[in-house]
C-alpha cells in the first residue's frame, strides 16, 4: 500500500502514463506525445510537471539547457491509492458494490464479465 494518499487530476494522469512508458523524457517530448490524443499548449504540459515536482510525484534532472522529468511514484501505487480513496468515498468502502456497479454496466462485455469471474474464482481458491 502506498505511503501517501495520492490525487491525481485527469491530465496529471495522462503525464504520469506517458513518464511510466518513457526512461526520463524532456517537457517537449511529453507535450509531443501528449498532443497525440488531445491539443494541449506546451506551457500547460510545463506546468503541470512543475507542479507535480513539487507534489513529489515527479522528479527532473538537468540535462544542459533542458529538464528531464521521471516518475517517482509507481502505477501500481496510484492505482492502489486513488482506487482505495474511491472506494471508501463512493462505495462506504465495500469492494462487493464496487464489484457490483462493475458488471452492473450496460459497456460490460461478456468476455470482461468472463475475465472477472476468472480472477475471482482464482482469488477464492487461493484463501
Amino acid at each position: 500500500m502506498p505511503t501517501k494518499n495520492i490525487k491525481l487530476s485527469n491530465l496529471q494522469i495522462s503525464v504520469m502514463k506517458i513518464l511510466w512508458g518513457n526512461d526520463k523524457i524532456s517537457v517537449s517530448n511529453v507535450h509531443i506525445q501528449m498532443n497525440k490524443v488531445k491539443p494541449i499548449a506546451l506551457t500547460t504540459v510545463a506546468t503541470l510537471l512543475k507542479r507535480m515536482s513539487e507534489k513529489e510525484t515527479v522528479g527532473f534532472e538537468k540535462h544542459g539547457r533542458q529538464l528531464v522529468y521521471f516518475p517517482l511514484i509507481s502505477e501500481s501505487d496510484v492505482k492502489s491509492s486513488m482506487l482505495g480513496n474511491m472506494l471508501s468515498h463512493l462505495f462506504n468502502g465495500k469492494p462487493a458494490e464496487l464489484v457490483h456497479h462493475l458488471v452492473d454496466q450496460d459497456d460490460m462485455t461478456d468476455e470482461e464479465l468472463r475475465l472477472i469471474r476468472k480472477i475471482l474464482a482464482k482469488e477464492t481458491s487461493n484463501d
